[in-house]
């Protein structure tokens, strides 16, 4: 479950690399098997620097400073690849393949090679419990290729990532991550055991840092999420039988230490006659 509140962030994620066509298209078209640079070893590492620039009398008593220039980079070590992975990473590579001798080759070099492609540069790191982060910058790898070939080590390459501006605003990067949003109940209701009483059941399964709240009506609009519902709604066990009239509404929501919705859901009332 996503949270609207601090995590700790824990392990690396995946490096995906498409050209880039004048925008940023949807997460699924990002992050497809093709696109995949390769598995990454050391993790990520995003860098942020600003330069400024500060004007300053002789006595230290006015100053002023102003940003002049700001650089972005992420750097990642690519432990799978194979050829066809160069082309992405050196703006000179040409790759060629023939079927009959069954063979890739490389050619890297020569300023006039320079393909001028941009990349859109994606890491995603994957965490079911706080949610995803994301991670996007456009521009083009300017790392050295050092391709160490060890008895004992893998040969991984250290890609080094610069960021150009992408939009109208000079933007550098983009930092996602996903949120809390309202989560949708599924909330049956059969007769109870005693006249006017229904039986509740909800799925899925309250989440421990919630309580239950309901409210019945013959009709009910559901709240939105955070919405306050410390008024009108009923504290509820979860497990209590309900006072409520058959062909109602009655809606069960999940509210946080400070009654703010988190989760609900509504149906039918069926109570016993």
């Amino acid at each position: 479950m996503s949270t609207n509140g601090e995590k700790i962030i824990l392990g690396s994620g995946k490096l995906y690399v498409t050209e880039y066509s004048g925008a940023i298209p949807a997460d699924n078209i990002i992050e497809t098997a093709g696109n995949l640079l390769g598995y990454i070893q050391g993790g990520a590492t995003l860098s942020y620097k600003p330069s400024f620039y500060i004007a300053e009398d002789d006595l230290g008593l006015v100053k002023k400073q102003i940003l002049t220039k700001e650089e972005v980079s992420l750097k990642s070590g690519i432990m799978t690849w194979n050829g066809d992975t160069l082309k992405r990473l050196i703006s000179t590579a040409r790759v060629t393949e023939n079927g009959v001798t069954q063979k890739r080759l490389v050619k890297i070099g020569g300023v006039g090679n320079q393909d001028g492609k941009r990349y859109i540069v994606r890491f995603v790191h994957e965490d079911a419990t706080d949610g995803d982060v994301r991670v996007t910058i456009v521009g083009g790898n300017q790392g050295e290729l050092a391709l160490s070939f060890a008895k004992d080590k893998e040969t991984v390459i250290d890609a080094e990532f610069i960021a150009i501006p992408h939009d109208s605003e000079g933007t550098l990067v983009l930092f996602e991550e996903d949120i809390a949003g309202l989560v949708t109940l599924t909330v049956t209701s059969v007769a109870g055991t005693t006249t006017g009483k229904t039986l509740i059941t909800v799925v899925p399964l309250l989440d421990f840092l919630c309580t239950y709240v309901y409210k019945t009506g013959a009709t009910l609009t559901l709240p939105a999420f955070n919405d306050d519902l410390s008024t009108g709604w009923t504290a509820w066990d979860g497990v209590s039988e309900i006072t409520a009239t058959t062909g109602h509404d009655i809606a069960i929501a999940e509210v946080d230490e400070s009654m703010l919705c988190q989760a609900v859901g509504k149906t039918t009332v069926v109570a016993k006659a």
